[in-house]
């Protein structure tokens, strides 16, 4: 079953940021380097959505939790939403 994928970037310091995003209930990642945004640490917010909700719906919930960082301080450079049709991920993959 399709569902979305929701990233809200943000540039700063990993241990700044971390307990920022997790307070949202969101999950928390960084790279040193993003194939699309070019070099330097970003951090990312993670969610994921039911294919079944409407798209408009995901990104209004997309901009809640953005506008709510932002508010708290973390600068907001993307939010992004993937409709994710397939997914081989591996059973043995922590979730």
């Amino acid at each position: 079953m399709p569902y979305y994928e929701t990233h809200i970037t943000l540039r700063g310091d990993p241990r700044v940021v971390e307990p920022l995003v997790k307070a949202t209930g969101w999950k928390f990642s960084a790279i040193d380097g993003d194939p699309v945004l070019g070099k330097g640490v970003l951090c990312y917010a993670t969610s994921h959505f039911k294919g079944s909700r409407d798209t408009a719906d995901v990104v209004i919930a997309m901009g809640i939790i953005a506008d709510e960082l932002e508010a708290k301080g973390a600068e907001v450079i993307r939010q992004k939403v993937e409709l994710v049709v397939y997914d081989t991920k591996s059973p043995k993959v922590a979730a």
